[in-house]
């Protein structure tokens, strides 16, 4: 009898060691909310402050960054997926003012465009980075995106391209390793604020439940990009 009780509770024991072991491997889930991360920016290292950002838009989400002409709706350039939520926050001007490339530099450009001219290059080069939107022919390296259950399809021979001067913004696109993002500007609101999430709880009647994060690098221009 004292043989099988020791046998029962050394069972008990492996078997309860075993449990709690698998329950440390286990990853507590994130429960789904329409909150988005709210990155508030601050001294210091910018880098470190976006790398939850940059994993965010690796996976394929879509959220809002600073630029030197303002903040932006922004998606991977290759993330199908992320870049038809982008368009879906557009809504009907989608049409009316397509997306643009934020670029991290001239090399990332001139994949995604096909111009010959050295002209063009001269200027390029003397105007990038800064507040400036060049409108070039498009190369077969952009993406065709399709819409609603496929039905359309967003492509066009031309796209403007950007390398924004703006700290925050070159810091998320070095980490993406050259990959562009697709950005649109986000509207204005009646105050004149384009931030209208100025935390992880204002979600309501906005934009800020659509998105998956927002960096709050403090104000900037809203004048937009020439």
């Amino acid at each position: 009898m004292a043989s099988r009780l020791s046998a029962c509770v050394l069972l008990l024991a492996t078997t309860t060691t075993h449990a709690l072991a698998a329950a440390k491997r286990r990853k507590p889930s994130k429960p789904k909310t329409n909150e988005p991360d709210y990155v508030d920016i601050q001294d210091g290292d910018v880098a470190w402050q976006c790398e939850s950002v940059v994993e965010t838009l690796k996976g394929g989400g879509v959220g809002v960054i600073p630029t030197d002409t303002g903040y932006a709706f922004c998606a991977r350039v290759n993330g199908k997926d992320a870049v038809r939520r982008l368009l879906d926050i557009k809504g009907a001007d989608s049409g009316k003012k397509p997306l643009a490339l934020l670029c991290r530099d001239l090399a990332a450009i001139d994949q995604y465009t096909r111009y010959q001219s050295r002209t063009i290059f001269k200027v390029l080069k003397k105007a990038l980075p800064g507040p400036y939107t060049f409108v070039l022919p498009a190369s077969e390296h952009l993406p065709r995106v399709l819409l609603k259950n496929g039905k359309r399809q967003w492509k066009r021979n031309t796209v403007g391209v950007r390398v924004p001067a703006d700290a925050v913004c070159a810091a998320i696109l070095e980490a993406l390793d050259g990959e562009p993002l697709f950005c649109s500007s986000v509207p204005v609101s009646e105050d004149g604020d384009q931030l209208v999430c100025h935390g992880p709880l204002d979600v309501e009647g906005s934009w800020c439940s659509l998105v998956d994060f927002v960096v709050d690098a403090g104000p900037r221009p809203i004048e937009g990009s020439t």
